[in-house]
């Protein structure tokens, strides 16, 4: 293990490195997302407050629909926010910021690995995290995991190496811990440093506290309270500002209550987002069994997964007392990505992308693993890990005819055509690129050629996931916003009834808010409480109001309506003729002619 930084070697290899890894990541990341519509109501949520942040100049208070919306900080919507202002809005620009922190994560993952293992285990580390599905995955939807993700597992990455390094190295990577624990708080909230703080403790007492306090220089503290000033220096701002722009009314209950009638930012925020979504069932909405994670956290290291058990045999090569030793970064990989599946799993919220964070721990404990696989194939037992990836990619050459004949049946199809020709150009290269590896194998057995055969089909795999992605993925709004962009004149107004959560891309793609028929979502309802006189004129929640706004409206309704809502929309009685649809999306308009 290096005891430190060459820094002759820092300005050669590592810039040499880190360049053709951002460039090549950022192809396969940025590459083909302009073939993808955004997908609702995540992607188009989460580009739609940006855009509603850039419209008002307001950049304090995000806003979704309209109306404040405080269920998480504002850090990704501000670099969401800052590619619209200057690129526009476009699919690539939608996920530029997602996808390029994605790239950021595999950055600093070779950069933690290669300062720990040397230079092949920084690469195959970059390489198994890129290539990882879930992780690819998130790094092509639009959320707030992924950047959260990447600040965290910066910070974690910052911690370990430090603890290796002394002198002025060590010194930047505390304050880089402290740095990017603030960023990840503005990400997501207070699991942005609740989290890597707590690897920390668990990692001190598993390697024994009175070893880990041998570890440290007295130089450490000062590096330490420099870089808590600096948390809060970047921390406390916007928590400030934000809770002074948005104070609670007179008639909130207590800090305690459940209750968010009245309430502020204070509240929603602290009460409501941190403790009442992680305690309460009912707050939260996304309460799954225990095991969910333990299940789903495996699944999403695919196709890495068939050699993670031997890349955790080698890890623990030594037992207990070497890892605690000789070993101890694996060690704090190991707590790393425990802790964060037991801290979930006890959470009464659980959504898939919330186990992200593991995925850049684990690319490493593989990645060091394959980089002595590289070094002499031979030496290893590889035949069952190389079957499964190539089987794997055989069965994945196959799966396009099953998709597209649930699809189809399902009616999820709304070209059936292209996407015939989309899944038969999936499954030819996929066959393809396994027949070649499978031929590479049998020729060579396992050997350097063959494992780059089987990394070359798996960047087929994920070549495909935004053209396959289309077909699915929820129908997107974007065709009717085209629509209504062709037909529209002046004094023509937008309505979307009763369903926002399957349109929330259609704001997006007009550049402006819309009407609504029904009461305001679920999740808008606290933003509206607190602005309600300022916004009830665009939600329309009874007959009289509906039929007051269509006679009074002197240009014509575009009205959206899915077709889970079709019922209630026909029961309106309204003189609206269908002019478009996309899927389950319809498109209703009502001529200012026929209401003279």
């Amino acid at each position: 293990m290096q005891n430190d930084i060459d820094i002759a070697d820092s300005g050669g290899f590592w810039l040499r490195d880190l360049s053709v890894i951002f460039i090549l990541f950022g192809i396969l990341y940025l590459g083909l997302s302009f073939t993808r519509p955004l997908a609702s109501p995540d992607e188009g949520r989460y580009v739609e407050i940006p855009r509603e942040m850039v419209a008002t100049g307001d950049w304090v208070t995000p806003r979704l629909n309209g109306m404040p919306y405080f269920y998480k900080p504002p850090m990704f919507y501000w670099m969401q926010a800052a590619v619209i202002k200057n690129a526009g809005i476009s699919r690539v620009s939608a996920r530029a910021a997602n996808s390029l922190m994605a790239v950021l994560g595999i950055c600093a993952t070779y950069c933690a690995a290669r300062a720990l293992y040397g230079r092949k285990a920084g690469i195959a580390s970059a390489a198994v995290l890129g290539t990882s599905l879930l992780y690819y995955a998130l790094g092509q939807i639009v959320t707030l995991d992924m950047t959260v993700s990447v600040f965290m597992s910066a910070a974690l990455f910052c911690f370990i190496v430090a603890i290796k390094r002394s002198g002025i190295w060590r010194g930047a990577l505390i304050l880089g811990f402290f740095l990017a624990c603030a960023f990840a708080v503005l990400s997501k909230g207070l699991i942005g440093a609740l989290i890597p703080g707590a690897v920390v403790f668990l990692y001190a007492v598993s390697v024994g506290p009175v070893s880990f306090l041998k570890s440290l220089k007295p130089s450490d503290a000062a590096w330490g309270a420099l870089g808590i000033a600096l948390f809060f220096a970047v921390v406390a701002p916007w928590h400030i500002l934000a809770a002074m722009a948005n104070p609670a009314f007179e008639n909130a209950e207590g800090m305690l209550s459940k209750k968010w009638d009245g309430q502020g930012f204070f509240w929603y925020y602290f009460i409501h987002e941190h403790i009442l979504r992680y305690v309460d069932a009912d707050t939260s909405m996304r309460n799954q069994p225990f095991w969910f994670f333990f299940v789903f956290a495996p699944i999403g290291l695919i196709p890495w997964l068939f050699v993670l058990p031997q890349s955790l045999c080698a890890a623990m090569k030594g037992g207990w007392k070497n890892l605690r030793g000789n070993n101890s970064p694996m060690l704090f990989f190991g707590v790393w990505v425990l802790f964060v599946i037991l801290f979930f799993s006890f959470s009464k919220s659980k959504l898939v992308p919330y186990i992200i964070p593991i995925y850049p721990a684990l690319a490493v404990v593989v990645g060091v693993w394959l980089a002595k696989v590289w070094e002499n194939p031979k030496a290893f037992k590889l035949k069952v890990s190389a079957w499964l990836f190539i089987v794997g990619g055989y069965l994945l050459s196959a799966s396009p005819v099953v998709i597209y004949y649930i699809q189809l049946r399902k009616g999820k199809l709304v070209d059936p055509g292209e996407a015939a020709v989309v899944m038969a150009c999936f499954g030819v290269c996929m066959f393809v690129a396994a027949t070649f590896a499978l031929a590479g194998f049998l020729k060579n057995g396992v050997c350097r050629s063959t494992m780059a055969l089987v990394y070359a089909a798996i960047i087929v795999l994920f070549i495909f996931f935004n053209p396959m992605g289309v077909y699915l993925q929820r129908p997107s709004a974007e065709p009717l916003a085209a629509e209504i962009i062709k037909q529209r004149k002046d004094g023509d107004v937008v309505v979307i009834a009763f369903d926002y959560g399957k349109f929330q891309d259609l704001p997006v793609w007009l550049n402006e808010l819309t009407y609504n028929l029904g009461k305001p979502p679920e999740e808008q309802k606290f933003g509206y409480m607190r602005e309600e006189n300022a916004h009830d004129k665009r939600f329309l929640s009874d007959d009289e109001e509906i039929r007051n706004f269509v006679e009074n409206r002197k240009g014509a309704i575009f009205i959206a309506v899915s077709e889970g809502s079709l019922e209630d929309f026909y029961e309106c009685n309204l003189p609206a003729k269908k002019i478009a649809e996309n899927g389950i999306l319809k498109l209703f308009k009502i001529d200012a002619k026929k209401r003279q």
